[in-house]
């Protein structure tokens, strides 16, 4: 935000203070100035009076001008513009002049003749080329007949100003109004600050009325005023619009624009003779094309404010007005509009359109004071009398509702609680008191009536925050907080995730970060934790980063997808990140594995990706987090599963819960996000995480020797042998250390819709050294739970 010094010496007397030391003192109160610059530059820079010119006798464009610069004083100055001409008011740069850019002017010889000094354009003292008219651009610049000879002509023209860019914090967006700034200023340099009243006569109550239909549009207010006359607007007016980085375009617009620097209420005007029914009517739902006040067509959509006039488009509320009730170089009758529209519904509107203006930024920041409407309507009223000679001025109509001012109370003792500090109950009063602040006092407990422009004050700590910025942040003494000395730990849950990292890492796989925001078209894909809604942002950059996801698996098989394309082939990653629906979160372990896991050439080992692996991987974690293999089951998924290969996957549960999954990437899934055969598992380490496990103990190295059997079973071709292992060592009661499958056969000697089953039993008892007769018992045991549970036969 540029400031202007000249401009807010009219609120608050700043002319005494170097512009350096004001911004450093700004600054310390948390409005950081990033720059000091002139609006203009030129010293010995007067106003001068052409008594004569005349065409230089050795060129075509040169003119030979004798330029009073002081009462009795003519110097002789060559010029090339092409509109300079005798009796003409001008800026002159005499001898010694430094100009915008570094240039020195000297006394010189041009052709012949003696040049005594430069007359000025704008743009040779530094004022920017968009402020400018075409005449300004190609000449010097022509000032008004009453201009005094010889006098500075920048103090003159009010361009001997100081402008301090001033960025503003996004809590403090008030301060886009140069009055809320003023009392910032008054309240660092403890003086006062003065307001334009704004009186205004009316003559009554006009015919306009106002009507809103939307919770978009909270308040809305017009006044009419007739018998205005535009025309070009004073030079003060001008010169501080120019400040600002706004260009001045008439006596009107620039009334309107200057009103909202100096309250930051944008204001919108139209023509009231353009309007058959003199009624302004705020709602949304229209969805057709508009013209707007710079000439162009606009698709508007059914979410966005319109201010609608005789039935159409007056105005896209906030943003842009409509051509049909723009005010013209002719318009004598004119209807002020304020309101107070919604920020966010706003910003969604000027972004589609690409209509980011000074305007709607104000609303999409929340910088309006909706309770200074009335005042803010007086004050254009005001200016448009003094400077457009209005002629009448008619009474503010107004509907919806103003904010109530708010109260917020200050404990002493908790201010010096958060601060470290022993500020006294009057230096907090007198700190009120700079900022304006309406406030009682009683017990040691400040309550205060928050200013309604001030938007950022809504607790007790903001309050404190008001203490510490007028205090000073550099009086505020470091101190260490006063609490127990405390050790810095992982929790369990966060020791749990870093050991799963670890352990994935040393078994090879490489960890991955993926997008947490991804498409709707991918949202749903390998969701089986969420159940709620999902969480879509409200201003997305674009789709693919709209919605937040519910498996980390669709960002992961873009990577491997990624990675392919590019010639990757052997892809081996895992990830472990939050994922999230409405009022849920939930954190979960991704892999994902294609293509070649291990590969040692010279001694010709390759292990390739599958099922096994992944399920290995998935057990190596349980194993490292104390998970006992009989507390999880694996199931099978359903035939018609859409993003698991029904015959490669399954289900995994921990007391009946569903805690992941771990499978092949079902064909239809891998020709959507086009890549290679994959295998993938997914944990909830919201469940898994928080599992109460046994400590790990460490057994000594078994004494007595160990007993191998081969047992080769057949059963039904679609049992799981998973299950039968899971049999397996429940009947051994503890004499099977493992068992361990090596071979599955079907085809000859094996009945149709049959297998055979071949499982390497190691039998081991840590007391003892078993016996014959007990390892039989052992096994008869075994076979007798296998043919019960699963009609398993051992074959002959």
């Amino acid at each position: 935000m540029k400031v202007s010094l000249n401009v807010l010496n009219q609120y608050v007397q700043v002319k005494d203070i170097e512009p350096s030391k004001l911004a450093d003192l700004v600054t310390a109160a948390g409005f950081e100035v990033e720059g000091i610059e002139k609006l203009a530059y030129g010293t010995h820079l007067v106003i001068g009076y052409v008594k004569e010119c005349v065409m230089h006798p050795d060129s075509d464009h040169l003119h030979v001008c004798q330029v009073e610069v002081a009462p009795g004083v003519v110097n002789q100055i060559v010029c090339g513009a092409p509109n300079v001409a005798a009796g003409q008011k001008v800026m002159v740069a005499l001898p010694g002049c430094e100009l915008a850019g570094g240039l020195k002017i000297k006394e010189s010889v041009i052709r012949g003749q003696a040049s005594n000094g430069m007359i000025c354009s704008l743009s040779e003292i530094g004022i920017d080329a968009r402020f400018q008219s075409e005449e300004q651009k190609a000449g010097i610049e022509i000032l008004d007949e009453n201009a005094p000879i010889g006098e500075e002509a920048l103090a003159y023209l009010g361009l001997d100003d100081v402008i301090l860019d001033i960025s503003l914090t996004p809590n403090r967006a008030d301060c886009m109004s140069l009055i809320a700034f003023a009392y910032e200023v008054g309240a660092v340099l403890k003086r006062d600050v003065t307001l334009p009243k704004a009186t205004v006569k009316t003559v009554g109550k006009g015919d306009i009325q106002v009507v809103t239909e939307t919770p978009k549009c909270p308040y809305f207010s017009a006044k009419l005023v007739k018998g205005v006359k535009t025309h070009e607007s004073p030079q003060w007016l001008k010169t501080a619009l120019m400040a600002s980085g706004i260009k001045p375009i008439n006596n009107v617009v620039d009334i309107s624009n200057y009103v909202m620097l100096e309250t930051g209420q944008p204001i919108h005007m139209y023509d009231y003779d353009k309007m058959k029914e003199k009624q302004f009517i705020v709602k949304t739902g229209l969805d057709h094309q508009a013209t707007l006040l710079d000439g162009q067509k606009y698709q508007l959509e059914k979410e966005d404010v319109i201010v609608c006039v005789d039935g159409d488009v007056g105005c896209i509320a906030g943003v842009m007005g409509s051509d049909s009730t723009k005010i013209e170089d002719d318009s004598t009758n004119i209807v002020i509009e304020v309101a107070t529209f919604n920020g966010a519904s706003l910003r969604k509107t000027a972004r589609r359109l690409n209509l980011l203006t000074d305007a709607s930024q104000r609303f999409i920041k929340n910088a309006i004071d909706t309770a200074s409407s009335l005042h803010t309507l007086d004050r254009v009223a005001e200016l448009l009398v003094e400077l457009s000679e209005a002629s009448e001025v008619y009474e503010s109509v107004e509907t919806g509702v103003k904010p109530e001012p708010i109260q917020v109370s200050l404990r002493e003792n908790r201010a010096n609680e958060l601060l470290g500090t022993a500020i006294t109950t009057q230096e907090i009063a007198d700190i009120f008191d700079s900022l304006k602040f309406d406030y009682t006092l009683a017990d040691g407990k400040f309550t205060v009536n928050v200013p309604t422009h001030r938007h950022d004050i809504t607790l007790e700590a903001d309050l404190v925050e008001e203490v510490a910025r007028l205090y000073g942040y550099d009086h505020i003494p470091s101190t260490l907080p006063v609490m127990a000395s405390t050790t810095g730990v992982r929790t369990l849950v966060q020791q749990r995730k870093m050991l799963i990292k670890n352990l994935l890492s040393n078994l090879g796989l490489q960890e991955v970060v993926t997008y947490t925001l991804v498409t709707p078209a991918i949202v749903e894909d390998f969701n089986y934790f969420h159940k709620n809604e999902n969480v879509s942002l409200m201003s997305p950059l674009g789709e693919e980063r709209s919605v937040t996801r519910k498996s980390v698996m669709p960002s992961m098989l873009q990577a491997v997808n990624y990675n392919q394309s590019r010639s990757n082939k052997d892809v081996n990653i895992f990830e472990i990140s939050n994922t999230y629906t409405k009022d849920c979160e939930i954190c979960t372990l991704g892999i994902a594995c294609s293509g070649t896991y291990l590969v040692n050439r010279w001694q010709k080992i390759s292990k390739e990706a599958d099922f096994y692996l992944v399920k290995g991987f998935v057990e190596a974690v349980f194993k490292k987090l104390g998970i006992e293999e009989s507390r999880y089951v694996l199931q099978r998924v359903e035939s018609d599963n859409p993003y698991l290969h029904p015959g490669r996957s399954g289900y995994l549960y921990i007391n009946k819960q569903l805690v992941g999954y771990i499978g092949q990437v079902h064909p239809t899934m891998a020709k959507k996000y086009d890549i290679a055969d994959t295998f993938v598992a997914e944990l909830n380490l919201n469940v898994i995480a928080e599992l109460k496990t046994k400590k790990l103990k460490y057994e000594a190295v078994p004494q007595y020797p160990s007993v191998s059997r081969d047992i080769a079973l057949v059963v039904d071709a679609k049992e799981e042998a998973y299950a039968m292992i899971r049999t397996i060592k429940r009947a051994s009661k503890r004499l099977v250390k493992d068992a361990i499958i090596f071979d599955v056969y079907q085809g000859e000697h094996i009945e149709e819709g049959k297998k055979s089953i071949a499982v390497n039993l190691i039998f081991q008892d840590p007391t003892k050294t078993l016996g014959e007769a007990e390892i039989n018992a052992c096994l008869t045991n075994i076979l007798t739970a296998l043919q019960k549970d699963h009609q398993a036969i051992l074959r002959g």
